[in-house]
């Protein structure tokens, strides 16, 4: 691995980081359209995540991709309204990314410096979207523990202990909108998942959100340093990095709680720290 994938990819997780914390307090989403999550609500999330790969793979690509694409517009529309000005430059913005990323993959492939170039940018600014969707919906801090240990416990199986990732991988691999945050750099390729980066970005917010500024600032120094170590040296058996997050943060939840007590609801943190 060359320094100059490590700088690339790294620098996007730090890009994907700062940027989900710097858009929370900054920009209110309007209408959350995913409602408040509870306990059902992850436990239907843990669902689909286990049952996503399957159909993927049974699914006719062309469905697939045209899932992919739908999925990307929306939350790119969600993530600009609150910060460009009219409805137009709204879905000027997400479609000429997500057409600029398809246009690329179909031109140029979808293992080129090119290609990652502009689909890591998108994913940057996915993660920056889901992320703040899923804060300002009421995710609490001890659901999204509980979600990063379940992901983890079925990432390792998924990935570390079974074909079923790397199948999933080879399949969309020709893609755009690829789900990884990747650069290449002399014969190796570095990357980092969607889904690592998802919670890399969503946890810090949701710690802000229940013990405040400092709990959240350490959540995401924590997230750097561990995803930085792993990227550093990476692992030849595709080692997940999730798998190291989710108890991290379940971790954080439980010393937090031990520490300050119930973790603030939204309502309270809104009246304690309003958003001007």
């Amino acid at each position: 691995m060359g320094f100059e994938s490590f700088a690339v990819v790294f620098g996007g997780v730090c890009c994907a980081l700062v940027g989900s914390w710097a858009y929370f307090r900054r920009y209110q989403l309007p209408r959350v359209p995913i409602g408040v999550m509870n306990l059902a609500d992850i436990a239907v999330m843990v669902a689909a995540v286990v049952a996503l790969p399957f159909l993927y793979l049974v699914l006719p690509i062309w469905l697939v991709g045209g899932f992919l694409i739908l999925t990307a517009l929306s939350v790119l529309y969600a993530t600009f309204q609150p910060a460009l000005p009219a409805r137009w430059t709204v879905w000027l913005a997400a479609l000429a990314l997500v057409l600029l990323d398809g246009l690329a993959a179909l031109r140029i492939g979808t293992a080129q410096n090119t290609f990652f170039a502009i689909n890591d940018l998108l994913l940057i600014l996915l993660a920056v979207g889901i992320a703040n969707l899923w804060a300002q919906s009421g995710a609490r801090a001890r659901d999204m523990a509980l979600l990063g240990v379940a992901l983890a416990a079925y990432d390792y199986i998924a990935t570390a202990r079974s074909p079923l990732m790397l199948t999933l991988v080879e399949r969309l691999a020709a893609l755009p909108l690829a789900p990884a945050l990747a650069w290449t750099s002399g014969d190796a390729t570095l990357s980092i998942g969607l889904g690592d980066l998802l919670l890399a970005s969503l946890f810090p917010l949701v710690l802000r959100k229940a013990y405040g500024r400092t709990a959240g600032l350490v959540a995401l120094a924590l997230a750097m340093c561990v995803i930085g170590v792993l990227l550093a040296f990476p692992s030849r058996a595709g080692f997940p990095v999730i798998v190291i997050l989710g108890p991290l943060t379940a971790a954080q939840y439980v010393l937090s709680r031990w520490r300050r007590g119930p973790e603030r609801t939204t309502k309270r943190y809104l009246l304690e720290e309003p958003i001007h």
